[in-house]
């Protein structure tokens, strides 16, 4: 994550326990369609005006990044995957730059917009019990971003972090009912 945006303007960080191992834990966070969860496709939804179809068709997150304007910038599996994204997000349709390519990220400075970096960040802190992270960063370039952005921040940076929360609490779901098939049998 400090290779792609070292420095930022604005940043939120989220942690979740999931007893699995490291492994496990990264191969559903790369499989996982953060779509499933009724939250996530709600504030989704409400932020741009169109509802959000779950996705039928299981693809790895690589896949469905492609034509949505965030691009993979780094994969270390078992460890982090870093994703980007720069716009202007204060704008109804979010402003995305479709066309920004992993490569020009690090040097993209457009005045007038801004950019962003998601990691999602492993640590085994046992054999079979893993901490997921989440860090979001924002950069802007320029006052005028700076101004929209700390508008649109206030307004949407508590359920940006809502939404974060529940990605990783989905994926902890997901993990520890493939980790352990007969206790969530159990709580059904």
């Amino acid at each position: 994550m400090d290779e792609f945006l070292p420095t930022h303007d604005f940043g939120a960080s989220y942690e979740i326990r999931i007893n699995a191992t490291r492994a496990l834990v990264y191969q559903c966070l790369i499989r996982s369609d953060f779509n499933n969860s009724w939250l996530v496709r709600l504030l989704m939804t409400i932020r741009s005006g169109k509802r959000l179809p779950r996705n039928h068709v299981p693809s790895d997150l690589r896949r469905r990044l492609q034509g949505t304007g965030f691009v993979m910038l780094a994969e270390a599996p078992g460890d982090e995957l870093v994703i980007g994204v720069a716009g202007q997000f204060w704008r109804p349709d979010g402003g995305r730059c479709l066309d920004l390519t992993a490569d020009e990220f690090a040097g993209f400075s457009r005045p007038g917009y801004a950019k962003g970096a998601w990691n999602f960040k492993l640590r085994a802190e046992s054999p079979e019990s893993t901490l997921l992270s989440t860090e979001t960063r924002i950069k802007c370039f320029g006052q005028a971003a700076l101004w929209k952005f700390r508008i649109y921040w206030s307004l949407v940076g508590p359920f940006s972090g809502l939404m974060r929360k529940a990605i990783l609490k989905q994926i902890k779901t997901e993990v520890e009912s493939k980790a352990n098939p007969h206790r969530s049998a159990e709580l059904k």
